[in-house]
């Protein structure tokens, strides 16, 4: 069993350094299949994200409908598609944040696939793709300008140490040392990122009990509509190491381990020991991680029920069998 990465279909580097550092390997999905990001591409190389695409039949209808959803954003804005000026100056009013202008776009898209109506557009999967293909490349663009901010803000810095201002009392003020500032931006739409992606996971037939977010917004969502849920695990100091060892290995299959146990029996279950945590030398670099579970609800009934989905929902085989309850986790830098 690999845990999911949600409800973001984009994931940036640092994310999924730490992701990687508590499980080795995890899951991410896409809307469509190609146009992936090279950072991502990079993860993926290593062995470390498995790209997964649950409804990958309409790429040509996605494309189009992309295309369709800018022109309509471009003739009702004064900016012209989503670019980084249009993002970093006016992200609070970006069409993708506006969820009444976000709704009567899709709804204006939705029978101009290709410029003509079609049955096909009425379909929620594909409306939550339309959400999600842009919703990954806002958070695409936002990473590439927090990642141009960091840079400036190390030159400056540097150009502060080479001047030597800290040996003036009046100029080292400036001369503090630069902490990279959380970005909020992936808490925007928070229900509505949930919704979308929830429709493209109840397509994944294989889909399996274990889900990780980075995002405590995302986490207290889930958590305010589940009274039942409660916390089995949570480690304040994991590393992140730049070179995995064989010990780290060991420990990851451990953590993995108890987690499937934990999905595939009844809970509580006082045969399953609970892992301990990693034992290390100092690391420069830790991630905190904290587990969730959900008893007695398989992962595709619990999503449906957090994303307000009112249709039937049918288990696939797998998870009647298997999955007992569900796990969420969450990863925290």
């Amino acid at each position: 069993m690999k845990p999911i990465y949600f409800p973001y279909t984009y994931i940036s580097d640092p994310v999924a350094e730490a992701v990687a550092a508590c499980f080795g390997q995890f899951i991410v999905y896409r809307p469509q299949s190609d146009k992936l990001p090279q950072t991502m591409q990079a993860w993926v190389d290593k062995s470390v994200i498995d790209i997964r695409v649950p409804v990958p039949d309409d790429e040509t209808d996605l494309e189009s409908a992309a295309g369709n959803y800018l022109d309509w954003a471009n003739s009702h804005s004064e900016k012209s598609g989503i670019n980084p000026t249009f993002l970093k100056t006016l992200k609070a009013s970006a069409p993708l944040l506006d969820h009444s202008l976000s709704s009567q776009i899709v709804a204006d898209v939705k029978g101009r696939i290709n410029g003509r109506p079609t049955e096909k557009t009425s379909d929620p999967v594909s409306a939550a793709k339309i959400f999600l293909y842009f919703a990954q490349e806002f958070d695409r663009q936002n990473q590439e300008l927090d990642r141009e901010l960091d840079e400036y803000k190390q030159k400056e810095q540097d150009l502060i140490r080479n001047l030597k201002m800290e040996e003036d009392s009046f100029a080292s003020g400036f001369n503090k040392e630069y902490s990279q500032m959380p970005d909020a931006t992936g808490d925007y739409l928070i229900s509505d990122r949930l919704q979308a992606w929830t429709r493209i996971f109840l397509s994944d037939t294989a889909a399996g009990g274990l889900l990780v977010t980075h995002s405590r917004a995302v986490l207290e969502q889930l958590l305010g509509s589940t009274p039942t849920a409660e916390k089995v695990l949570d480690f304040e100091f994991l590393p992140r190491p730049e070179k995995v060892t064989d010990e780290i290995k060991v420990w990851q299959a451990q953590l993995m381990s108890y987690l499937t146990r934990v999905v595939e029996n009844k809970w509580p279950d006082p045969s399953n020991e609970p892992v301990e945590g990693m034992v290390f030398q100092a690391a420069g670099k830790t991630v905190a991680l904290s587990m969730y579970i959900v008893p007695a609800q398989p992962p595709n009934r619990f999503f449906s029920h957090c994303a307000e989905i009112n249709r039937p929902v049918a288990d696939p085989a797998h998870q009647k069998v298997r999955l007992k309850n569900t796990l969420i986790g969450l990863v925290e830098i």
